[in-house]
């Protein structure tokens, strides 16, 4: 074959040729020398994965955000006369200088992606289950409470020729 490399990968490559030439049912098989350990569940990411399969049977659609924001995006959507100045975990060397603190809230994350989708799509229906960040005085790690934000824009029922678009 011409398409090996170099290295470990090309060990692992020409092994993977010789066995399928050799015939991977001639090869012997062996078993593992211990039993594995008994699976547990996971209960609070079962619950995740059922909620988010909730949403997603309702019609809505689920996005990822970046987790780092800058405080002012967040500021946007605060109450007026809330607390501003509520501290953020710090990036020490942030890529884009725009992001430079770790989210507080997704729903900032949401409606910054709702933004830029309301352009192309009459309708949004959008939710995000993820976590933010809050500063633990004292602690180095900080708290990562899972949040749910849920931003739906546009008409209840899309544009036909055989319905009006009225409530009721």
């Amino acid at each position: 074959r011409l398409d090996f490399g170099e290295g470990v990968v090309v060990l692992a490559d020409v092994l993977e040729e010789v066995a399928r030439l050799y015939g991977y049912n001639n090869i012997p098989t062996t078993h593992l020398e211990e039993t594995l350990p008994v699976q547990r569940g996971n209960p609070a990411l079962e619950g995740e994965e059922r909620m988010k399969d909730i949403l997603v049977s309702l019609g809505l659609q689920e996005v990822i955000a970046v987790r780092q924001t800058h405080p002012e995006r967040e500021a946007k959507l605060l109450v007026p006369g809330a607390a501003q100045d509520l501290p953020y975990v710090r990036l020490a060397n942030p890529i884009p200088p725009e992001r430079s603190v770790m989210r507080r809230s997704v729903l900032a994350s949401v409606v910054e992606i709702a933004e830029k989708n309301s352009r192309v799509r009459e309708r949004l229906a959008l939710f995000e289950l993820g976590q933010a960040f809050w500063p633990v005085e004292g602690q180095l790690l900080p708290e990562e409470p899972v949040q749910l934000a849920i931003v739906m824009a546009g008409q209840v029922w899309p544009t036909t020729w055989d319905r009006s678009n009225k409530a009721g």
